[in-house]
């Protein structure tokens, strides 16, 4: 059933983001797994592991990657392990 829905979450994330905004890998490594007990430096960390340039920071995490910048905040209890932004998205904002 969970397999399922990242199926899904990930169809809404591609129809929502152009793919040319978002790191495929990324999403791909942010949509495989689920785990709701993840912090922000649980997260980096996976991330640094991976190869990505990401620093935790209050609850969130920055990545940057090729040109990007992304703002990943842990989902907790949704499918895959955070949601996305991209740092020019007016929707973001910083402590």
């Amino acid at each position: 059933m969970y397999r399922y829905m990242n199926v899904v979450a990930l169809a809404m994330l591609v129809l929502l983001i152009p793919a040319s905004c978002v790191d495929t890998g990324l999403m791909e490594l942010l949509y495989s797994y689920d785990d709701p007990l993840m912090t922000s430096l649980d997260l980096a960390f996976l991330l640094v592991t991976h190869g990505y340039n990401a620093t935790p920071v209050d609850g969130y995490v920055v990545v940057v990657a090729g040109n990007s910048t992304y703002t990943l905040v842990p989902n907790g209890g949704q499918p895959g392990l955070a949601e996305i932004s991209d740092s020019t998205s007016s929707s973001l904002t910083f402590n």
